[in-house]
């Protein structure tokens, strides 16, 4: 039996207008009479509810497009993406989805030929919790 429980929570901060949702599933399990909580951060932004893990990551990069990747930037005070911004977003996701990781800082500077200060200034939560965040993976390893 699932029993779903919604309430949300306002996050003030860098998300001012973002709204994150936990999702409290409740499940009764059939070998042992206690009940198990399992919660889910859900991001809704405009409409639309993500699933995110704890630090606001994409649980499902699937459900990734440049849609989200706007409002995302928008909200985490990227500002709007311009073309430069694209470079390491579209870089970053081919680099996963082809090796299942995020790319080194080093090798997003090389490819979208930018400075490590540059990739800052265009990302100020840096490469791995700003432009990662954006690109729609999930929290990269070593991302604390």
């Amino acid at each position: 039996m699932i029993i779903n429980l919604f309430f949300a929570i306002f996050k003030k901060g860098l998300f001012k207008k973002l709204q994150i949702i936990y999702i409290v599933s409740q499940f009764e399990s059939e070998h042992n009479s206690t009940n198990e909580r399992k919660i889910m951060p859900v991001i809704k932004i405009e409409e639309r509810e993500l699933e995110v893990d704890g630090d606001g990551f994409l649980i499902n990069p699937e459900e990734w497009n440049e849609e989200i990747a706007s409002l995302l930037a928008k909200h985490d005070g990227t500002g709007v993406l311009q073309e430069k911004h694209w470079a390491v977003i579209n870089y970053i996701r081919q680099y996963w989805k082809e090796n299942d990781l995020a790319p080194m800082v080093r090798k997003i500077c090389q490819v979208a030929d930018l400075r490590l200060r540059e990739v800052y200034e265009l990302f100020p939560l840096g490469p791995a919790k700003g432009a990662c965040k954006i690109a729609g993976l999930p929290k990269p390893d070593g991302c604390v």
